[in-house]
């Protein structure tokens, strides 16, 4: 090779290096900027949501690189930095964040604690889920917290968690005004026990939901709870032992002849997926011929699997 070949390979090797250092350094200067903004540092009026809802989209695909900065962000003096980061931590999904979050369940804001909580599920952190089931089960604890740590135990589906979700599924908030004005929905709890009856479904528990369902029969009012537990006791059915049949078939039953129409349409959708045992299938035909006849619309359409 001549001199001059030399040169031209020396010139573009120096061109391609020179290439791959500039791009490095302006990513690193790009998420150098998302983090600040993510950190509520670098957007208007101390990080705006879209800002960094934004943000946090953009960070997501930069992977593990972030989890140095991400973790010194948890221990930032701002709380909307913190629960950022906890909840860029549980986008991430790596395992290794989880001493970290189960640190911020401590936190001294409740967002930083939901956060935190949410994010312990999506990673996966198994050993956390007693610390997570103790949350849902603590009449004390921020509602929005208690709820993150039931769609937490959704993901884990832990068995061990079923006596504290239980509890949650009973919750009934004390009202401490009775003059307050009945009309002003201001009980969100039920949210609470639609995760609840979700975590249970996912872990399989059918006596638990079932028990929860004869409960609601006389004291719980609202019909979306009513609903999700019976599309939860669907779920255990599917994922637990075939012994959870015996105690989840005569709630359906009973669910599918609910005076509420959501009610009934969960029932029937469920009864139409499910394979009954073979002494079971007139029953569920004759409830199923039943709804096909039913004055609520979305009734008849479950019946026939219509969406």
């Amino acid at each position: 090779m001549n001199r001059r070949s030399i040169v031209t390979a020396l010139i573009i090797l120096a061109v391609v290096a020179g290439g791959y250092y500039l791009t490095h350094w302006l990513q690193l200067r790009k998420t150098t900027e998302l983090l600040a903004v993510l950190a509520g540092v670098a957007a208007p009026a101390g990080g705006g949501d879209k800002e960094a809802a934004a943000a946090m989209e953009q960070l997501s695909v930069r992977g593990v690189r972030l989890y140095p900065r991400l973790i010194e962000m948890a221990q930032s003096l701002a709380p909307a930095a913190r629960w950022r980061a906890a909840a860029m931590l549980g986008e991430l999904g790596n395992p290794g964040a989880a001493d970290v979050l189960r640190d911020m369940l401590s936190d001294a804001e409740a967002t930083v604690r939901a956060a935190a909580a949410q994010a312990l599920g999506r990673i996966g952190a198994a050993p956390a889920a007693g610390a997570l089931a103790d949350i849902v089960a603590d009449d004390t604890e921020e509602l929005v917290v208690r709820i993150s740590a039931a769609r937490a135990l959704t993901l884990l589906a832990p068995e061990e968690a079923v006596p504290q979700l239980e509890q949650a599924l009973a919750y009934q908030p004390v009202v401490e005004d009775e003059n307050e004005d009945e009309d002003e929905d201001t009980d969100d709890s039920w949210q609470l026990r639609i995760e609840a009856a979700r975590a249970l479904g996912a872990i399989g528990a059918c006596e638990a939901i079932a028990a929860a369902r004869q409960i609601g029969n006389t004291n719980e009012a609202d019909v979306r709870v009513r609903t999700a537990i019976v599309y939860a006791l669907g779920d255990a059915l599917a994922n637990g032992d075939s012994d959870g049949f015996a105690v989840g078939f005569p709630v359906l039953i009973e669910a599918a002849r609910d005076e509420f129409g959501d009610v009934r349409v969960a029932a029937i959708d469920v009864l139409r997926r499910i394979a009954p045992p073979a002494d079971r299938e007139s029953t569920v035909e004759q409830i199923l011929e039943e709804a096909r006849r039913d004055p609520h619309y979305w009734v008849r359409q479950a019946a026939v699997g219509g969406s």
